[in-house]
């Protein structure tokens, strides 16, 4: 018996034979193995009639990467941007950049909605809105108005290019004569703007009246007099974006009428797939152009149908609608339901808000809420509120997990000159204040010594 060391080759064949040669990892009797060399590892055989890793597996698909799934979400985001590029060009004077996302905003109508509505322009294109109202009041129709009106007062900025249209689900045909016109400002506002507009005119009078401001002046910081920056930066965007956002009177009527060119009518029949069909044939026939699609009053038993009004119809209805803002980028529709129909908590009403991107509630205040802020705003009544409005949910951030449901802190009025939108605070009776004193004033009077 003899003893070899380790790794040691006994012989080759009878040839070159290397008695004192040792090789790493080497199995005695098997010669010198044939690997491929990787760091830190030793030498690893190969398996024989096997290529090295450039053969499929039998029985196995061959696997190749696509660089199209790879970068899907890339040039989503890409194919996104260029879509709001070209809609912003396309559309300079009516469209605002959110300052959220790269998404494009139009305003609602109405400025103090805009503003709430998370993106500080308004409502983003490819979008939906329902307006949930309680109540037999109508206050969500008015906002529906100033949508539309604000979509015709666009499509007027340049007589040669129309750029707005309007679809309504209704069968009243005499609905856009009632659109509120835009509000011209009293007499006195009326006299005022043509002075300051005589004198913003290049004159030699308007010069030489003009006073020189002291370069020498100095303000202190801390009055916030200096921020002439600030100011100058929001008239510039004011001036850019004039035409975004008009201010209407509910009271005067749009002049002139909306034309036939303008608003299309789609009449509600008995099957919603007709309408779905008809509404896509709108769609393609005003491709350049924002399509602004309003729904009053959906569900509204005196204009749709029992049938219509089945869970399993409206909802395939609805999913329809979404995809059509996906399809269609320059499409925004805004719908609104009584919930003294279909209750908040029922099965209709849940699934309508999980399918529209923006959800708000009107809530208006009853009548012993309305005598209560009558007293206490008497000598102010341009101050009394008509009703809470509530915000469920928002575009885009709801979607991204964030709660941003508010109640309770915004209330509504409807003025003569506009609907505004303002936090509530409840107001201090002063008469039951002083009610309340003179029950705990002394009543005895006082002795004179």
């Amino acid at each position: 018996m003899s003893f070899r060391k380790r790794g040691e080759i006994i012989s080759n064949g009878g040839k070159n034979t290397l008695p004192n040669n040792r090789i790493p990892n080497a199995v005695p009797g098997r010669g010198s193995p044939i690997t491929s060399s990787i760091p830190r590892r030793g030498n690893i055989p190969l398996i024989p009639n096997r290529g090295q890793g450039t053969q499929p597996i039998p029985g196995r698909t061959q696997v190749i990467p696509n660089k199209r799934n790879l970068d899907l979400n890339e040039s989503f985001e890409n194919l996104q941007i260029k879509e709001n590029e070209e809609l912003s060009f396309k559309f300079p004077k009516i469209l605002k950049p959110s300052s959220l996302n790269s998404s494009m905003t139009i305003s609602t109508g109405i400025s103090d909605l805009d503003k709430i509505l998370g993106h500080q322009g308004g409502i983003p294109l490819g979008s939906s809105l329902l307006i949930e109202e309680n109540g037999s009041t109508d206050f969500s129709s008015i906002l529906l108005k100033a949508f539309a009106s604000q979509g015709i007062i666009h499509n007027r900025l340049n007589p040669q290019q129309s750029n707005t249209h309007l679809v309504v689900l209704t069968s009243n045909i005499q609905w856009g004569k009632d659109l509120p016109g835009v509000y011209r400002g009293s007499s006195r506002q009326i006299k005022k703007q043509a002075i300051r507009e005589n004198e913003e005119k290049l004159s030699i009078q308007n010069l030489v009246n003009k006073p020189q401001i002291d370069k020498d002046l100095r303000i202190a910081w801390r009055y916030g007099l200096n921020d002439s920056n600030k100011r100058e930066i929001q008239e510039a965007n004011d001036e850019i974006y004039k035409d975004f956002n008009h201010q209407f009177d509910i009271t005067s009527r749009l002049n002139p009428l909306v034309q036939n060119n303008e608003i299309s009518y789609i009449p509600i029949s008995n099957n919603f797939i007709q309408l779905y069909q008809q509404i896509v044939q709108v769609l393609e026939s005003q491709k350049n152009k924002i399509i602004r699609l309003i729904i009053p009053s959906i569900l509204n038993p005196s204009m749709y149908s029992p049938q219509l009004t089945q869970l399993t119809e409206i909802l395939p209805f609805i999913h329809k609608l979404r995809s059509l803002t996906h399809k269609y980028p320059q499409l925004i529709i805004i719908s609104s339901i009584p919930l003294d129909l279909y209750s908040k908590s029922s099965i209709i009403v849940k699934s309508m808000e999980s399918l529209f991107d923006t959800v708000i509630q009107l809530e208006p205040f009853n009548q012993q809420m309305l005598q209560f802020l009558e007293r206490a705003y008497k000598n102010e009544p341009n101050k009394i509120s008509h009703g809470l409005l509530h915000i469920f949910k928002l575009n885009n951030q709801s979607d991204a997990g964030q709660m941003l449901i508010t109640k309770n802190e915004y209330s509504f009025k409807n003025g003569r000159k506009k609907f505004e939108i303002e936090e509530w605070g409840i107001p201090v009776d002063d008469d039951a204040t002083t009610a309340e004193n003179d029950e705990n004033k002394q009543t005895t009077k006082d002795i004179d010594f």
